[in-house]
């Protein structure tokens, strides 16, 4: 009986860690910081990572009605710089909604600073993860 009680203590503490843990890598979209755990995109009004952000973990097909974070700006066609904080996964990003018009790259952890790229900046209007499978190829 007693190891079956140290058993269950030691789960039952190995499945708080684990809850804590899933629970940190999603906490951190749309907090107003952009963190590379759980592996966040970057969306900042300005080029070179300036004024205001929007930071999420997932794919969007369109930001109509999204804002920046703590503001009441729209991001649609707002966005001047991006950051990439997934180590593991590719972002694409795209001047059209639902993943349509020009797009540019980001690899793991990299960053576009400057969204003239496009020949217009603030041009950006959707992005998607790669490990995405609704994303475009």
């Amino acid at each position: 009986m007693r190891n079956f009680k140290r058993t269950a203590a030691v789960l039952a503490a190995a499945g708080a860690l684990l809850a804590g843990a899933a629970g940190t890598a999603s906490a951190g979209s749309y907090n107003g910081s952009c963190e590379s755990a759980g592996g966040e995109i970057c969306l900042y009004r300005y080029a070179n990572f300036g004024g205001s952000l929007y930071d999420t973990v997932y794919s969007k097909t369109n930001y109509s009605g999204s804002t920046y974070y703590g503001t009441s700006v729209l991001i649609d066609n707002t966005i001047s710089s991006v950051k990439n904080r997934d180590y593991v996964n590719s972002i694409d990003v795209y001047t059209g909604q639902n993943y349509t018009g020009a797009r540019t790259h980001a690899g793991p952890g990299l960053d576009l600073w400057d969204m003239a790229v496009f020949g217009d900046d603030n041009a950006v209007s959707s992005h998607c993860f790669e490990n995405n499978a609704y994303c475009p190829g």
